[in-house]
C-alpha cells in the first residue's frame, strides 16, 4: 500500500496531475456516483444537473492544468491540487443545488450540505488522485520503454563502435610512431620541440584509452522495438479496497441511514472485501495467474452485488443502492492495476539499468585489449621517448651530429615498439597482479585470499582485466577497513561457468551486515564495473562478474515487457 501512496504523492506534486483522463473521470463520477440525490428527480433531470456541474468542475481543473505546469516547486503544485480538490468538493453541492433551483427541480435539505461536501471530498480524492497516479505510472512506463529502446539500439551498435574505436586507436598509434621516425632532429632545439610534441601525443593516447568507444551519434543504428504490453494485475493488500470504499461512502451513510445500519454496513464492507481478497489468494490459484485474475475480478463483482443488496435492504433509494455493484469492482481493479503498473515500472527501470550496464560492459570487453595497448603506448611515449629526448637535451646542450643520429636510432626503436603495441601481447611483467595489493592490506589487517590457478592465468593474459579486478578488490578491502564489525576480509577470485559463458568472479567479504539501503557510491569506478553489495548471512560481500575476452559469443539483446510472476501476483 505504501508504494501506491508514494505513486499518488508523485502524481499530485509532479506537475501533470490534470490530463484528458481527469475530465473522463469527472463526467463518469458526476453522472453515476455523485449524481443529484432527490428521488423526485427524473433520470434526465439528474443527468442535466450532473452534466452542468461537471462542466463547471472541468473548467476549474483546466485552470489547474495551466497553473501547475507553470509552478516550479513540487510543494506549490501539490498545494494547488489539494486546495482545488477541497474547494471544489465543498462548493459542488451548493452549485448543484443552484443549477437544480434554476431549472425548477427539487434539492436536498440545506442541512445535508456538510455531509454532501464530505462525500464529495472523499470520492473526488480517491477518483482523481487514483486516475492521476495510474496515468503517471503509465507515462513513466512509456518513457522508460522509449529509453530502453534507444539503449538497445546503441547496444546493437556496440560492434561498430568497437571497430571504429580500434581503427582510431591504430591511427593514433601509427601517427605517434611515424612522428618519432620523421621528426627533424638537426639541433637540440628540435629535440626540445619534439619532447613537447611527445607530451601532447602521450596525453592523446591516454585520453583515448580512458574515453568512450565512440560519440553517441557516431554510430547510427535502426531503433529496436520493445513490445509494450499491458502491465499485469497484482492483488492489492487485503482489506485495502474495503477501507477506501468504506471511507468514501461513510459521509453519505451518515446522512442516509441510522447508526445501527452504518455499523452493519461497515462490517459488511470489511468482511466482504477481505473475503474477496482472500479468495483470489487461494493456494490452488497460485500456479495459474490468469485464473487468479479471473477469480479476483469475479469476487469483486460478487462483493459489489452483496453491498448493493445490503444497501437495498437498508432502504437506500434506487439508483443509489446499485452504485456499489459498479463502484466496488472498479475501485478494486483500479488498485490491482495500479500495483501491477508500479511493479511493471520497477521491472522496466531495472531492465533499463541492466541494459545500460550491459552495453557498457560489451563496449568494455570489446575494447579492453585495445585500451591496455593504448595505455602502454602512452607509457612508452611518455616514459621512453619523451624521457629520452628530455634527458638528451640536458646532457648534450651542444649535441654533435653523431649524437643526434644515435638519439634518432634510439627513438626509431621506441617507434617500432609503439607500432607493435596493439598486436603484441602485454608482457607478463607489465600485467598488474593482486599480490602487492594483498600484501599492502595484509600489513594493516588480516586478509585471507584465494585466487584459483585458472583465475591467475586469466589475469596474467589480460592486463586490463587485471586492473579492473584490482579496483574491485581495493574497493572491497577499503570498505572492510572502514565499515566492517571485525576489521578483516576474505578475497576470492575464481573462474566460473555461467549460462552466458565463462566469467571471472571477484568477491570481497567482511563481517557485518550493511546498513539498510546501503549502495555503492553512484558513478564510482566499482559501480561502473558492475560490482554490487550483497548480504550473505552475517557478512557483507562486494561481488563483481567480468566477461573473459575471447569467450563470448555475439548475441542480440532481447528485452520484453513481459514480467515473471504472470498476470496477477498475490503478495500484499
Amino acid at each position: 500500500m505504501r508504494t501506491l501512496l508514494r505513486a499518488a504523492g508523485r502524481a499530485v506534486s509532479g506537475g501533470r496531475f490534470v490530463t484528458r483522463w481527469t475530465f473522463v473521470t469527472v463526467f463518469a463520477v458526476s453522472l453515476t456516483v455523485l449524481a443529484p440525490l432527490p428521488a423526485a428527480m427524473s433520470v434526465g433531470e439528474r443527468a442535466i444537473v450532473a452534466s452542468v456541474t461537471a462542466l463547471v468542475f472541468s473548467g476549474a481543473w483546466i485552470a489547474v492544468a495551466l497553473l501547475e505546469r507553470a509552478i516550479a516547486h513540487p510543494r506549490g503544485r501539490a498545494s494547488l491540487v489539494a486546495g482545488t480538490l477541497v474547494v471544489a468538493a465543498v462548493l459542488r453541492p451548493s452549485l448543484q443545488d443552484a443549477v437544480s433551483l434554476a431549472g425548477g427541480m427539487p434539492v436536498p435539505p440545506a442541512g445535508d450540505i456538510p455531509l454532501r461536501a464530505a462525500t464529495n471530498l472523499a470520492v473526488w480524492a480517491v477518483a482523481l488522485i487514483g486516475t492521476a497516479a495510474l496515468v503517471d505510472i503509465a507515462r513513466a512506463i512509456r518513457e522508460t520503454n522509449s529509453l530502453l529502446t534507444r539503449v538497445l539500439a546503441q547496444w546493437d551498435g556496440s560492434a561498430e563502435r568497437v571497430r571504429r574505436y580500434v581503427a582510431d586507436a591504430r591511427a593514433d598509434v601509427r601517427a605517434v610512431a611515424e612522428s618519432l621516425r620523421t621528426a627533424p632532429m638537426e639541433t637540440v632545439a628540435d629535440v626540445r620541440s619534439l619532447a613537447a610534441d611527445l607530451r601532447a601525443h602521450a596525453h592523446v593516447l591516454a585520453d583515448r584509452a580512458a574515453g568512450p568507444p565512440a560519440p553517441e551519434d557516431a554510430v547510427v543504428v535502426p531503433l529496436a522495438s520493445v513490445s509494450a504490453r499491458r502491465p499485469p494485475l497484482r492483488l492489492p493488500p487485503v482489506g485495502a479496497t474495503a477501507v477506501l470504499y468504506g471511507l468514501s461512502v461513510l459521509p453519505y451513510a451518515l446522512r442516509s441511514v441510522g447508526p445501527i445500519e452504518i455499523v452493519e454496513g461497515l462490517l459488511t464492507v470489511v468482511l466482504v472485501g477481505a473475503g474477496a481478497d482472500l479468495i483470489a489468494r487461494s493456494s490452488a490459484l497460485r500456479r495459474s495467474p490468469r485464473a487468479r485474475a479471473v477469480v479476483f475480478a469475479a469476487a469483486t463483482v460478487l462483493a459489489g452485488a452483496v453491498l448493493a443488496t445490503v444497501a437495498w435492504a437498508q432502504a437506500v433509494p434506487f439508483p443509489l443502492c446499485v452504485v456499489p455493484l459498479a463502484a466496488y469492482p472498479v475501485l478494486a481493479l483500479a488498485l490491482a492495476a495500479g500495483r501491477g503498473a508500479l511493479h511493471a515500472l520497477r521491472v522496466e527501470r531495472r531492465r533499463l539499468s541492466t541494459a545500460i550496464a550491459d552495453r557498457g560492459r560489451a563496449d568494455d570487453l570489446g575494447t579492453r585489449r585495445t585500451r591496455a595497448g593504448l595505455q602502454r603506448a602512452a607509457d612508452l611515449v611518455h616514459g621512453d621517448a619523451q624521457g629520452a629526448t628530455v634527458l638528451f637535451a640536458l646532457r648534450h646542450p651542444d649535441a654533435t651530429p653523431a649524437q643526434l643520429t644515435e638519439l634518432r636510432t634510439e627513438l626509431a626503436a621506441v617507434a617500432d615498439e609503439i607500432q607493435r603495441v596493439l598486436d603484441a601481447p602485454v608482457p607478463a611483467s607489465d600485467s598488474p597482479t593482486l599480490a602487492p595489493l594483498l600484501r599492502a592490506w595484509g600489513s594493516a589487517m588480516p586478509v585471507e585470499a584465494h585466487v584459483t590457478a585458472a583465475a591467475s592465468a586469466v589475469l596474467r593474459n589480460d592486463r586490463a582485466l587485471a586492473g579492473d579486478v584490482s579496483e574491485i578488490v581495493s574497493e572491497g578491502l577499503l570498505n572492510a577497513a572502514k565499515h566492517a564489525r571485525v576489521r578483516a576480509a576474505r578475497v576470492e577470485v575464481r573462474r566460473v561457468a555461467t549460462a552466458a559463458g565463462p566469467r571471472l568472479r571477484v568477491r570481497v567479504a567482511s563481517t557485518g551486515v550493511p546498513a539498510a539501503r546501503a549502495r555503492l557510491r553512484p558513478g564510482s569506478r566499482a559501480e561502473r564495473l558492475g560490482a554490487r553489495l550483497l548480504t550473505a548471512g552475517d557478512d557483507t560481500v562486494l561481488e563483481a562478474l567480468f566477461a573473459i575476452a575471447g569467450t563470448d559469443r555475439p548475441s542480440r539483446a532481447v528485452v520484453s515487457t513481459e514480467h515473471s510472476g504472470g498476470a496477477l501476483h498475490g503478495r500484499a
